[in-house]
């Protein structure tokens, strides 16, 4: 696959400044399909014809679908992270406030992305498998960092990607039962599955905040008893 790692703009030629704003530019023409009509608006002639170029020109820039699905996700990765991040920035305010802003701007962003948001984290794109270990799972763990901090500082972790992995402890299956609660109720509200919710996303608040609660209660009570033994 080619290179998606941009060049610094500092150090870049004329013609890789070039070459890397005509990649940008069909991404952004893909994710537009995407969130205008979802998946299968995605296509690969309507892209070439934007640009001004034949369909097999575009294999100069984006290696074939695949490439281009792993762009916009990364793309949309990174416009989701960059929201969640401003949200929960670290200016003072306690661990659980910044999880309450943050759940509050994820449920944001899916709403006014909604294509972008089921082509994360609901949609199956035909035939697509994301590269393993490539740069769409770090872009993921990227975009949930801030929880994951918020999360280690409720619970005492001082390793807070510990809390979002696979380790088979009740912390770790209380944070993944936290985030189930937010993407659930998201993933209902966006695809017009849950029309008794209110529209403001307080339902999802209340029940995070219940997860929450049984989540710091059950690591003190964890750490007292560590402390007693």
């Amino acid at each position: 696959m080619t290179d998606i790692t941009d060049g610094s703009p500092s150090t870049e030629t004329r013609r890789e400044r070039l070459r890397r704003e005509l990649t940008e530019q069909i991404v952004e023409i893909g994710r537009r399909q995407l969130e205008a009509g979802g998946v299968s608006a995605v296509s690969w002639r309507a892209i070439a014809r934007e640009v001004g170029m034949n369909p097999a020109s575009l294999y100069t820039y984006v290696d074939g679908v695949d490439d281009l699905y792993t762009r916009i996700l990364l793309q949309s990765f990174k416009r989701f992270g960059d929201a969640v991040h401003e949200a929960m920035a670290e200016d003072g305010r306690p661990p659980r406030d910044r999880l309450v802003a943050g759940a509050r701007a994820f449920r944001a962003w899916a709403l006014a992305h909604p294509s972008e948001f089921n082509l994360l984290y609901t949609d199956q794109l035909p035939d697509y498998e994301a590269p393993p270990d490539g740069p769409t799972v770090e872009a993921q763990r990227q975009a949930i960092i801030p929880f994951a901090q918020a999360i280690a500082e409720l619970v005492g972790e001082t390793e807070p990607m510990r809390l979002v992995s696979a380790a088979d402890d009740e912390r770790t299956r209380l944070v993944f039962t936290m985030r189930a609660v937010m993407h659930g109720y998201t993933t209902l509200e966006v695809n017009n599955h849950a029309p008794y919710l209110d529209g403001t996303g307080d339902e999802m608040i209340e029940a995070l905040e219940r997860v929450l609660d049984d989540l710091v209660a059950m690591a003190r009570a964890k750490g007292d008893d560590k402390a007693a033994s």
